[in-house]
């Protein structure tokens, strides 16, 4: 409908070039369906009050609005905007090429041939997911199924950080216990913690024996190793519960092994970027990204860091010819993200086409109560927990219903609950209650609407608001997949549920809104038959919200039982 208006506007409104103007529904309903600044944005140009323009561009449409078969109902003034209402007719045959696309609605091919790498989870697999960590899973995995319904070809990408100390130190950590026999009392390991690290002793005892090195030194590599690969195994199949697939799994000690790392210092070093100071090898690109900070590419013992071989990674991303770069990281890389950019920047590549969503970690609770650490994990609260607790769909929704940027507290017990205080329940609930009334007018004899059904008798408020919420679903989708806000699809689906439901609500009462339902009562001359058109709008509904679930990677049922 934004489409047709703005189609509209340029050819009725006389100042040309139009400027840029946006069309957006008002955050007040009673101003209309559909609001534009375009009077705004012309008294610039105009040198002009807008409100004056504004009824110069209403004037222009005095056609159009005479036009018993045009768009717009009316077109009022407000300060400098514009605010449209449509015509209920409008709606409701609008409504028929939304259904008729089927399992491709929501779909919008705004960009042409054009690709996107997601990096997102790449937990440290030196320990179980945590659900700090997990929150990312689903970000990543919803913004690149955004992405594919707006046309971009995506690749969805876990980097693992399987070089450094790090292995040494859970080698260590598993030869403590095994040298103690597993013993309780045994003095406390100064590695990594929890149970899970007892685990990998007895799982490597089990696994490799007598192939444990006697050597310390051997030993620790050969145990780190092992748990690294054991945990790595275990992250796998936590993704793959949680409906997460990707297409790449990169290594990051393979860009040590082809040499990627070494040829990236060497290109800085070239490029004048940076120092050696202190027996260790330095980036110092005095830029916009670094603001005069330095950060060590080489240790002194000549290993490099984490963050050199993240340069060569984003280095091999940009080679393979990407549009668009984006990485979903925890809030603690807050600080490492322009330090990338500068690097890069620094060897001739556009910062600016690394995009990173950023999220908050997440405080799991009981009601009010804060949820205790993992036993296994030592020091957080496992993925795997939750998941196991709750499902995969309340897992997925709740750690979606927020903004990434946004603190998230993720309610177990509400999670729980097969009542419509569960935000996921309550949107699969509405989708269930759809198809039920799909299986009575079946029973009732009742046939499916076909697509040429005639629509004239919906005609109630309420049905002409979810017509309208239908139509925006496209533009969410596509403006969610623009802007990186997964968040943007659960509120959404949320919203169009309240208005279904408050619509079925009160079908209790009034026969006007019963979807399987004769108006005017017996076989009277005057009755009138409002299920087909009841019925075609239900499916436009169960469309809209299987396509949302979809998206998000959420079933959609159709037989739910709800609790007293």
């Amino acid at each position: 409908m934004k489409d047709r208006l703005r189609k509209i506007l340029e050819e009725s409104v006389s100042a040309k070039p139009l400027p840029k103007f946006e069309i957006e529904r008002p955050k007040v309903k009673a101003h209309g369906e559909l609001s534009t600044n375009l009077a705004m944005v012309l008294a610039k140009t105009l040198k002009k009050n807008p409100q004056e323009v504004a009824k110069e561009i209403v004037g222009g449409l005095e056609g159009i609005l005479k036009d018993p078969e045009g768009l717009i109902e009316s077109a009022t003034v407000a300060g400098g905007f514009v605010n449209f209402v449509f015509k209920k007719k409008v709606w409701r045959e609008s409504l028929r090429s939304l259904v008729a696309q089927g399992g491709r609605f929501g779909e919008s091919p705004v960009v042409g041939e054009k690709s996107a790498v997601i990096e997102f989870v790449s937990a440290n697999p030196t320990g179980p997911l945590h659900i700090g960590n997990a929150r990312g899973g689903p970000l990543g995995d919803v913004i690149a199924s955004l992405l594919e319904k707006i046309g971009y070809k995506v690749t969805r990408e876990y980097y693992v950080n399987d070089v450094g100390g790090q292995i040494d130190k859970l080698g260590e950590s598993v030869l403590h216990w095994i040298r103690y026999d597993f013993q309780e009392n045994a003095p406390a390991a100064e590695g990594y913690q929890g149970e899970y690290v007892k685990e990998l002793g007895r799982h490597s005892l089990a696994v490799l024996g007598e192939k444990i090195p006697k050597d310390e030194i051997q030993a620790v590599h050969v145990l780190g190793k092992f748990g690294i690969d054991f945990m790595m195994r275990e992250i796998q199949k936590d993704c793959e519960d949680m409906g997460i697939r990707f297409d790449s799994w990169v290594h990051e000690k393979t860009l040590l092994v082809d040499g990627e790392t070494e040829r990236v210092l060497e290109d800085l070093k070239k490029k004048g970027v940076t120092l050696e100071k202190d027996g260790a090898l330095w980036l110092a690109a005095n830029d916009e990204f670094l603001k005069d900070r330095e950060c060590v590419l080489v240790r002194t013992d000549g290993r490099p860091t984490y963050f050199a071989n993240d340069i060569s990674y984003h280095v091999r991303k940009y080679r393979r010819g990407f549009d668009r770069i984006i990485n979903v990281w925890g809030s603690n890389h807050h600080g490492h993200v322009p330090r990338v950019q500068a690097a890069v920047k620094s060897l001739g590549y556009d910062p600016q086409k690394i995009e990173t969503v950023l999220y908050q970690y997440v405080r799991v609770k009981r009601g009010k109560d804060a949820v205790k650490m993992s036993k296994r994990a030592g020091n957080f609260v496992t993925a795997r927990e939750v998941l196991d607790e709750v499902g995969r769909d309340a897992f997925r929704f709740f750690l979606l219903m927020r903004a990434p940027e946004s603190h998230l507290d993720f309610d177990l017990s509400l999670a729980k609950e097969k009542s419509t205080e569960n935000p996921v329940y309550y949107v699969q609930y509405a989708h269930a209650r759809l198809a039920s009334i799909e299986r009575k007018a079946g029973e009732q004899g009742i046939p499916l609407p076909p697509q040429d059904v005639c629509l004239d008798t919906l005609d109630l408020p309420e049905e002409i608001e979810m017509i309208r919420m239908i139509h925006e679903f496209p533009e969410e989708v596509r403006l969610a997949a623009l802007r990186l806000e997964p968040h943007r699809i659960p509120f959404y689906l949320i919203e169009l549920v309240k208005v279904f439901q408050a619509y079925y609500t009160k079908a209790r009462e009034d026969p006007r809104y019963r979807v399987l339902g004769v108006l005017g009562g017996g076989g009277s001359a005057g009755a009138v038959d409002t299920s087909q058109a009841k019925l075609y709008l239900c499916r436009a509904l169960k469309l809209t919200i299987s396509q949302g679930l979809k998206l998000l990677g959420v079933s959609a049922p159709e037989v739910m039982v709800q609790e007293a």
